[in-house]
């Protein structure tokens, strides 16, 4: 045998069990921020075609508060009114909501209301793009449209109750037109073929 020495088995099954378990104690650390989303917790309808959306987030970034957030409006989507935490205001605009205030500590969580009016279908998901800013100028941006992206937007799926009944177009008329224009067309062409056979027979009694 020579000096070297061998690694034991053991010894070396042991590292890799190490090494394993430090990867995924870090793949665990970097999902952390992206599980911890802004995100719409609740809709709540009011029965007169308007709803209420709660905003959460209980996280800051990478450990700073959060001192402001902005959602954008998908399309079908009019924001009404905004409600916040104390301390905090609200900017409601016709394609996004701002909300500013006094910091609220990382890990703490916080709630923002949004009273809309939603236009769309049964089963339409919309999807509201945020933007969660701290003190120091950072940012996270949760835009992505896919739930199971790194940044996923908030969202919700329309029900029946969620969503305002459909605009009835100015000037539009309840009674369809299609069967009143073929029965004037009808009735027409049965008043020509009525006056020709009456000209005919006045022709044969003279």
């Amino acid at each position: 045998m020579t000096g070297r020495q061998r690694t034991r088995p053991g010894r070396q099954g042991s590292r890799v069990l190490t090494a394993v378990a430090a990867a995924g104690a870090l793949a665990v650390l970097t999902a952390g921020p992206a599980a911890a989303h802004v995100l719409i917790e609740t809709v709540e309808p009011h029965g007169d075609g308007t709803s209420t959306l709660t905003f959460t987030f209980d996280h800051g970034c990478d450990g700073e508060p959060t001192d402001a957030l902005r959602v954008t409006l998908p399309e079908g989507v009019e924001a009404l009114a905004a409600g916040q935490p104390d301390g905090w205001t609200s900017d409601v605009g016709a394609d996004a909501v701002a909300w500013t205030g006094e910091p609220v500590p990382d890990g703490e969580r916080a709630a923002f209301t949004l009273d809309v009016r939603v236009t769309g279908v049964v089963g339409q998901a919309f999807v509201f793009p945020a933007e969660q800013e701290c003190p120091s100028g950072a940012s996270y941006a949760w835009t992505d449209t896919d739930p199971s992206g790194a940044r996923p937007a908030p969202t919700f799926v329309a029900t029946a109750a969620s969503l305002a009944p459909a605009p009835v177009v100015a000037g539009a008329s309840p009674t369809p037109t299609a069967p009143l224009v073929a029965a004037v067309v009808v009735g027409a062409a049965v008043v020509g073929v009525a006056g020709g056979w009456s000209a005919r027979r006045r022709l044969r009694t003279t």
